[in-house]
């Protein structure tokens, strides 16, 4: 099967990822928001502290790849829920981390099936020697940029 030929806008691999991103992160978070009432970056938040532990919060949008202002809103909006809670670090008093309640705990073990269930359709359209290459693309194409930060 020939490639199309692209040569406008298409082209450019960072338009094709903006793209295939906004695709996965609606359906993304219409499942998240059907499944367990709650957003896609509230999502990224429990599975981030539920997967790695308490974070400040510019530590925890790094980890859930969101912007600051977005990890914190959804932090917030989690924290009254009685899912997050803050709590001074034991080894800094001056910095507080981010940490999941025994209910955010709860969810996080919700969350994730969740998160392998949309992982496995959206690359259920390769087969498993494409979704190897891709795996190994994704890390090469993931060094080269942070190299060049």
């Amino acid at each position: 099967m020939k490639a199309p030929r692209r040569s406008g806008l298409e082209q450019f691999l960072t338009y094709r990822l903006h793209i295939l991103n906004k695709l996965s992160e609606r359906g993304s978070s219409e499942r998240y928001q059907a499944k367990l009432g709650i957003t896609l970056p509230e999502a990224r938040l429990i599975a981030a502290v539920g997967s790695f532990g308490p974070f400040s919060v510019m530590e925890l949008a790094r980890h859930a790849n969101l912007d600051k202002s977005q990890a914190s809103r959804a932090a917030d909006a989690l924290m009254r829920r009685g899912l997050m809670r803050r709590d001074a670090s034991e080894q800094d008093g001056r910095l507080v981390l981010v940490s999941l309640t025994p209910e955010g705990r709860a969810l996080y073990r919700r969350v994730m099936p969740v998160a392998r269930k949309l992982n496995t359709d959206f690359f259920a359209c390769l087969d498993e020697r494409e979704r190897n290459a891709l795996d190994q693309i994704l890390d090469k194409l993931i060094v080269n940029a942070t190299a060049q930060d």
